[in-house]
């Protein structure tokens, strides 16, 4: 099968390996992209949806481009979120003190319109041949349990949310191209001000996977540990405003794991100036 050659050759990476790219900038769209140091082709890729048969010869040209993104990470069977049906989902399981966290890395190798870049015309059925420089991403820490399970299972902290359209209300459950910028706000709204970039601009913890989760812009291994350190109590500051946080972690248990990080009152977490200057260390 093809996954399984795709998760072979990730796992043939060596981890002294590094990625050859540049500069990580942010679109309009809020949408990452790196730079690469050299181009790349993309094949055509079926307008319905890029198969895995597909996509193996794309992972053998990006292995060694990014391999610090990809070393360590398995491919996923099933997409998740199920609708970016062009782009390719790969996961790694990362250790908290309390939680673990999934990292998520979701490459999209769908045509961006570029004509420019054209090398075959696409047609009704296929997107053109294109060659690019860039590398468009969503690199996401997703919590969950200590006895983690695949597919990617988040600790929950929304289940559902209502939007208005056609002067209807409509409950979904799964956020498909669903707007979550208001969860999104609730979440960063439980934090203190320590974000060196508004949230307008570039959210650092967004609503996603039914929880909150931490983007890392540059998923290389020694920034992932570094984002789980901060995260993970900034995590259970933000759940305790959504959730009784004693079906996580015990509290004596998250007392004693972050001491000197966070306080409690009311059974609501905040933070001590000790997490509030490590947090702006991070996000300067």
């Amino acid at each position: 099968m093809a996954i399984n050659q795709i998760n072979n050759y990730i796992r043939l990476i060596d981890e002294h390996n590094v990625n050859k790219t540049g500069n990580i900038y942010i679109n309009i769209l809020k949408n990452e992209f790196i730079m690469l140091d050299e181009e790349i082709i993309i094949p055509r890729i079926p307008v319905s949806k890029l198969s895995y048969n597909e996509a193996l010869p794309i992972v053998q040209t990006i292995i060694p481009i990014i391999p610090q993104f990809l070393s360590g990470h398995t491919l996923l069977e099933e997409r998740q979120p199920p609708h970016e049906l062009h782009s390719l989902h790969f996961t790694k399981v990362l250790e908290g003190s309390c939680i673990n966290f999934y990292h998520v890395l979701r490459l999209d190798f769908k045509f961006g319109g570029d004509s420019s870049s054209i090398i075959e015309q696409g047609n009704n059925d296929y997107y053109p041949v294109y060659r690019t420089g860039r590398l468009y991403y969503k690199s996401r820490l997703v919590p969950t349990l200590k006895d983690f399970s695949d597919p990617i299972t988040s600790i929950k902290l929304i289940q559902s949310i209502t939007t208005e359209s056609d002067q209807y209300f409509h409950t979904y459950a799964i956020f498909d191209d669903i707007d979550t910028s208001q969860q999104t706000n609730e979440f960063i709204q439980t934090l203190p001000d320590i974000f060196s970039i508004p949230a307008t601009l570039y959210p650092f913890i967004v609503m996603d996977y039914y929880t909150a989760c931490m983007n890392v812009p540059n998923p290389v291994p020694d920034e992932l540990n570094r984002a789980v350190t901060i995260f993970e109590p900034l995590f259970f500051i933000i759940a305790s405003h959504f959730l009784n946080v004693d079906v996580i972690s015990p509290i004596d248990v998250l007392e004693a794991s972050f001491s000197g990080l966070l306080e409690i009152q009311d059974n609501k977490f905040s933070p001590t100036p000790d997490l509030i200057q490590l947090s702006k260390e991070y996000f300067k």
